[in-house]
């Protein structure tokens, strides 16, 4: 089914045609029979798989009789020795050589065994006469249950499976007791071998994969027909079968070779908790009632085969034309508009109603042909970019020119090979209009980067929505609707810009006004106004310079006369061509300004005839800008000011805090005598080998102040020498 035309073939999924009726009409005969033939195979199987059971149940008790007839001739041994007169009249010598003989005779030894609590033993026929007797088992192991057991109840007793203590051979004891006067004095043990049993249990077990196991009271495996050393002692899983279900007679579980088993347990009478367990392999359970189930299933099947390619063979004969004009159709839908293949021919029909079809497709097709010719021309000079995308693929199904023309790639670069993610920035990727439309089921409008083939990036707005779904309403294409939007997102971010650029210039402007304003003493009105007046406008010429400059920096000489040039003063300038970041324009300028501020009101310009040189150089190998500024032929000077005046904290906290300079301060018999020195990273546009821009973004970043810092609140009256 093409996906942009979901109505090619749905008619088949939705409505059955001549071919399924045939193959329903053939069912309909066949499906009756194969049921009765089913039913049948099935009560066959099912009565294979109750005898395979029931003579897996029977196995287990004719296992069972054979096991209590073995134990039973242990018991009746044991009981037979504990009978002996030689016990009653304490002859254990001559007992001694009898039991020696009895035990010979059944491959297994006799202990006798004290009744009191401690259960010490008198003579054990597995020792040399004359050797000594081991200590009695401590409670609760070896025989020591059984003989308690026997000595209590005065009836005889069959062990679980252990090891013995003597003999560190794994064994099962029977034990009965003997009396004296009436009353249980002595208890006689007789040893059986589990390794006899076994034997036993080989020689009369099943066949095949099949085995006979012996378990115990407490679930562990006392005897096996296969691997007894392997698995004696153990508990299989065949134990946590719970008993409602091992009561059934026939229960799974896996065995101990990890494989599933079929099994059936009976209980042993003559050893109260013990069971024999008959097991078969599962696989070999299943085969023996589903051979013939398969077999039959076969035959039903080769039969059924059979029809259906007969039915299908009819029909394939009769919808010959039919099936030539889907074909034909099919083609046509998914053949791309202006690819210009040929769809197949259909030849004429010899049904009549089918001849009909052919001709009345043939006039459909013309129709559809020049329509698509009249969206092929609107489609390719639309003015936006336009295309489409197929919701299974993600990949473009058309493009218009304009559309190849934003994104940089011909048509055949993207139509059945790339997708929005696939052209889109990798920062971008998952927002392109289309991919949303698609996984939101809706209209969707985003604006995002698209990424050409030289490597250009373009900013495209684009308008997406569903264009076709499917009867059931999921999604098959979406179109979208594209617009480079480039120069205008441009414009933005060069407006948001200079915007920030304004508002940070202006709350740096106002912040120093403001500390102008709040640190000037204001003792007198009038000397406060001229002050601030006159820091205002040194502010605003260092402004005028970096506004003529595009903010990208001041000349230093500029920056100089501006300063000296507001007093009429006439003054020295001494230095090499320097252009200023802008935080040190504005934090020269202030100092400069307070200098000559200074010298104009105590210094050498208070007087006629003096003079102020300043001079300044790059010292590359300290990374510095110097500057000097030295007052000759002022007034004398005989010793320091006695305190600080307000402009020197000026000058030190613009040079010191805000660009991390030093200022150095001598008073000179001819006048005053200042250094500065700055940072050339903090005060020289490329000073350090970065660009202004970086210079500044490093300054704002670190926190570098752009007006002074760590001012007095309330600053001194400024007078005197600074």
């Amino acid at each position: 089914m093409d996906p942009r035309n979901p109505t090619i073939g749905k008619t088949k999924r939705f409505r059955p045609g001549l071919r399924a009726h045939l193959i329903a009409l053939v069912l309909a005969v066949l499906l009756p029979a194969l049921a009765v033939a089913a039913g049948a195979a099935w009560h066959l199987a099912d009565s294979y798989r109750r005898a395979f059971e029931a003579r897996l149940q029977d196995t287990a008790r004719a296992m069972a009789l054979f096991l209590d007839s073995e134990v039973q001739t242990y018991l009746a041994t044991v009981v037979a020795l504990a009978s002996s007169p030689l016990l009653e009249r304490d002859d254990l010598p001559t007992f001694d050589a009898w039991a020696r003989s009895v035990g010979q005779s059944v491959g297994s030894w006799v202990v006798l065994n004290d009744a009191a609590p401690g259960h010490r033993q008198l003579l054990n026929t597995a020792l040399p006469e004359g050797e000594p007797l081991p200590p009695p088992s401590p409670p609760g192991e070896g025989a020591w249950d059984v003989i308690r057991r026997a000595a209590e109840t005065g009836r005889p007793a069959v062990s679980d499976f252990f090891v013995g203590r003597g003999t560190q051979r794994p064994i099962v004891a029977v034990a009965a007791p003997a009396l004296q006067v009436g009353r249980v004095t002595r208890v006689v043990v007789l040893v059986i071998d589990p390794g006899r049993l076994s034997a036993r249990l080989t020689a009369m077990g099943p066949s095949g994969g099949a085995f006979v196991s012996v378990a115990d009271g407490r679930g562990q495996i006392v005897a096996r027909s296969r691997d007894h050393e392997r698995f004696a002692g153990t508990i299989p899983p065949s134990r946590s079968v719970p008993e409602a279900e091992r009561a059934r007679g026939v229960f799974w579980s896996q065995s101990v070779y990890g494989k599933p088993a079929l099994y059936s347990a009976q209980p042993l009478h003559t050893a109260p908790g013990w069971s024999v367990v008959v097991a078969e392999p599962y696989a070999r359970y299943r085969a023996n009632w589903i051979g013939p189930l398969a077999v039959l299933a076969t035959g039903a099947a080769v039969v059924m085969a059979l029809a259906l390619a007969v039915a299908a063979g009819l029909a394939r004969r009769i919808l010959r034309p039919v099936a030539a004009l889907v074909r034909r159709a099919e083609a046509i839908a998914a053949d791309e508009p202006g690819r210009g293949t040929p769809p197949p021919d259909v030849p004429p029909a010899g049904v009549a109603e089918f001849e009909a079809l052919r001709l009345a497709s043939e006039q459909a097709e013309h129709s559809l042909a020049a329509r698509e010719a009249e969206f092929r021309a609107i489609f390719d000079t639309a003015a936006a970019g336009v295309a489409e995308v197929d919701a299974q693929t993600q990949l473009y199904l058309r493009a218009n020119r304009r559309f190849c023309a934003i994104v940089g790639r011909a048509e055949t670069e993207l139509v059945g090979r790339l997708g929005p993610d696939d052209i889109c920035h990798p920062a971008d990727r998952g927002k392109p209009a289309a991919f949303l439309a698609i996984t939101q089921g809706g209209e969707v409008e985003e604006e995002y980067r698209l990424l050409r083939p030289d490597g250009a990036v373009v900013w495209v707005q684009a308008n997406a929505a569903i264009s076709a779904r499917d009867p059931q309403g999921r999604t098959l294409r979406a179109v979208s609707i594209v617009q480079d939007v480039t120069e205008r997102r441009r414009a933005e971010e060069v407006r948001e810009l200079l915007t920030r650029e304004v508002d940070h210039r202006a709350k740096n402007a106002l912040a120093v006004v403001q500390a102008a304003l709040r640190l000037t003493p204001k003792d007198d009105a009038a000397s406060y106004a001229a002050a601030v007046e006159g820091r205002v406008a040194a502010l605003a010429r260092a402004h005028t310079l970096l506004a003529e400059a595009r903010w990208s920096g001041a000349d230093l000489r500029a920056l100089a006369q501006a300063e000296m040039g507001v007093f009429l003063l006439g003054a020295t300038l001494d230095g090499p061509a320097v252009t200023l970041l802008p935080a040190a324009a504005q934090a020269l300028s202030m100092a400069l300004h307070e200098l000559a501020t200074n010298a104009t009101k105590h210094g050498a310009l208070s007087v006629l005839g003096g003079r102020v040189k300043l001079a300044w150089s790059l010292d590359a190998a300290d990374g510095l800008l110097r500057l000097r500024w030295s007052e000759l032929d002022g007034p004398p000077i005989q010793a320091p000011p006695s305190r600080r005046g307000f402009g020197s904290r000026v000058i030190e906290a613009t040079i010191r805090n805000q660009l991390g300079g030093s200022v150095t301060k001598s008073w000179r018999p001819t006048g005053l005598v200042c250094e500065l020195n700055v940072p050339l990273a903090r005060a020289v546009a490329n000073g350090d080998g970065l660009s202004t821009s970086d210079v500044t973004a490093r300054t704002e970043r670190h926190g570098w102040p752009l007006i002074p810092a760590g001012m007095p609140a309330k600053p001194a009256v400024d007078g005197g020498h600074a």
